[in-house]
């Protein structure tokens, strides 16, 4: 129940990449999101083409996992797994927010640009 209702209040952001893209994803997020509330390249509002400076999984979170997780050198699927589980898990409300306020100071310097490509040093300024 709970899960439904903060679904009702967010947009799913996915880039096109063709597996995020298929047939029965566009139907599972046609009935939980509807077509105003999902941007992919699948429906009316696209995400960007080659934007992943747009997308805080892309610009933080697989590098930040990635270090922590490998940092424990798992031997076995299931140790990457939980490995995964584990740091996934231990991100902190202030890393979150932090991650978001990022992705504004992006989409603000790329309003900026008028859509442009962003060079990395406009991004640190």
């Amino acid at each position: 129940m709970i899960l439904h209702q903060c679904l009702d209040s967010i947009t799913f952001i996915q880039d096109g990449v063709p597996p995020h893209i298929g047939l029965c994803v566009q139907q599972f997020l046609r009935q939980h999101f509807t077509n105003d509330r999902v941007i992919s390249r699948a429906f009316p509002t696209a995400w960007p083409p080659h934007s992943p400076d747009l997308n805080p999984c892309d610009f933080w979170l697989w590098g930040y996992l990635k270090n922590l997780v490998y940092r424990g050198r798992p031997v076995t699927l299931a140790d990457l797994k939980d490995s995964i589980t584990l740091h996934v898990g231990s991100i902190s409300v202030d890393q979150l927010r932090s991650a978001v306020e990022k992705t504004l100071h992006r989409l603000q310097i790329l309003h900026l640009e008028e859509g442009n490509h962003i060079e990395q040093h406009s991004l640190h300024r």
